[in-house]
């Protein structure tokens, strides 16, 4: 890896042709794994070709919630994800050559008019086809995108979000995220101005993770239909929210919750009654409900249900019981057998 310098431009590709002054380049296949496994994260990949030569250049940006790549390589390669990859939800635009990506039994390609889209612990091999291809492709944290999913359906996620990868941008879904994701691109590029703006980015991040999952087709768009949900919530009902994970644990009382937000409890409880359809200690529960699933669910978690139970705030196993069920349907012990049967 070297950066761009008068003398080498000869070098890597025509630096005329790039459109930018990258951050990174190279010209070989190494330099560039070397470069973005210590400028995002570790992943695996190789080229297509047995060429030696490797050129390539990429402008990458880096927020809290987002990473943005702006990229010109001039032979074809494959990345695969590895358990320890960062988890994030991919967005892929390409200008010249295109993407490929299998999700589930599927393999789907980008074309004209369309964005691909997927976490990228879900999708299988990627494949960067064509020489020279040129693309943007922006990573938006997949924990924004878990927190999101909780305060729209009031359930964190806790499977796959089996979302559609195929974006036709000539729709309305198509236009409200490939241009948010468009935007948020420009706003990094070349030190944009976002990069100097923590709070703007992390409310484009928030933006568009909501736009994702409220127009986007996956497995619990038909929830979010019959819901109505309301796209984003006041800025107290979204802090309540956070607040509420964050201390999930602890023994919050909804007055404790309002006071850390700054409204009155009357204020807090319309907010949540209007835009998520319960109240905030209806909330609480129920994401505390799905903490406690998720112990349940783990194979390697040797608490037993009545102390999973009053890690998480259910003093009556008996009520948790009934909760739990009415919920999930199954019992909580139903739910730690299965999981046991996976040891």
């Amino acid at each position: 890896m070297r950066s761009l310098r008068p003398e080498n431009t000869a070098r890597a590709p025509e630096h005329e042709g790039y459109g930018f002054v990258p951050t990174h380049e190279g010209a070989n296949f190494e330099s560039m794994v070397q470069a973005f496994s210590a400028g995002y994260g570790v992943f695996g990949g190789q080229p297509l070709s047995n060429d030696r030569s490797f050129a390539w250049a990429a402008d990458l940006r880096r927020t809290e919630a987002f990473t943005m790549f702006h990229s010109v390589y001039q032979s074809s390669w494959t990345i695969r994800t590895l358990d320890e990859s960062p988890q994030h939800l991919a967005f892929y635009m390409p200008y010249t050559g295109s993407f490929r990506l299998s999700v589930g039994k599927r393999t789907v390609e980008s074309g004209a008019g369309h964005l691909l889209m997927a976490n990228n612990h879900e999708a299988g091999d990627r494949v960067i086809q064509g020489g020279p291809h040129r693309s943007d492709v922006l990573f938006l944290d997949w924990k924004v995108v878990k927190r999101a999913l909780s305060s729209l359906v009031e359930t964190p996620l806790s499977e796959s979000l089996d979302l559609e990868p195929v974006l036709d941008l000539s729709t309305q879904p198509g236009q409200l995220i490939g241009n948010l994701a468009r935007t948020v691109v420009q706003g990094m590029r070349d030190g944009g101005p976002l990069l100097s703006s923590p709070l703007a980015a992390a409310a484009m991040s928030e933006t568009l993770a909501h736009l994702v999952i409220r127009f986007g087709r996956h497995r619990l768009s038909d929830h979010l239909e019959k819901k109505k949900v309301s796209l984003i919530a006041p800025w107290h009902v979204r802090r309540a929210i956070d607040y509420m994970h964050a201390n999930i644990a602890e023994p919050l009382t909804m007055t404790m919750v309002a006071d850390d937000v700054g409204v009155s409890l009357r204020a807090l409880q319309t907010g949540f009654k209007a835009f998520r359809g319960t109240s905030p200690a209806g909330y609480l529960r129920t994401i505390r409900l799905q903490a406690a699933r998720e112990q349940l669910r783990d194979p390697t978690n040797q608490q037993s249900v009545r102390e999973i139970c009053s890690i998480w705030g259910f003093a009556h196993a008996g009520r948790f019981s009934i909760v739990y069920r009415s919920t999930f349907g199954e019992s909580p012990r139903d739910t730690r057998l299965r999981a046991e049967r996976l040891r």
